[in-house]
């Protein structure tokens, strides 16, 4: 409902912040050996929803470009997929690993090779 509200240009700052949280916990059940989606993905993703945070900063407009929606799409089918087949304890470690990062003061959980 988070990505079709955004999508919708009826996004707010607790929405995005949702998107932000659901891209950065498929990264991490992925990175426990649950997915397959190209990191590249989860990379373009970031720097889009950094974009959109920025126009709305900027405009006050709370949406995503057209162009980015196919992005979303493929962390949230991986973000599907996941929740069908990765135990509860790998969600669990993923929560925690985002929990970490939130209070860790880098600009990004992804590895800064695929962010480039």
């Amino acid at each position: 409902m988070n990505f079709v509200a955004c999508r919708a240009g009826a996004g707010t700052a607790y929405l995005f912040n949702e998107l932000i949280r659901l891209v950065y916990l498929t990264f991490y059940v992925q990175d426990a050996g649950f997915g397959d989606t190209d990191l590249i993905v989860y990379a373009r993703a970031e720097a889009a929803l950094e974009r959109s945070l920025q126009r709305a900063e900027d405009e006050r407009v709370w949406t995503l470009e057209t162009d980015d929606l196919p992005l979303f799409e493929a962390v949230l089918r991986e973000s599907d997929r996941q929740l069908a087949s990765a135990p509860r304890h790998v969600h669990l470690g993923a929560r925690e690993r985002l929990e970490r990062f939130a209070v860790s003061g880098r600009p990004s959980p992804l590895p800064a090779a695929v962010r480039h």
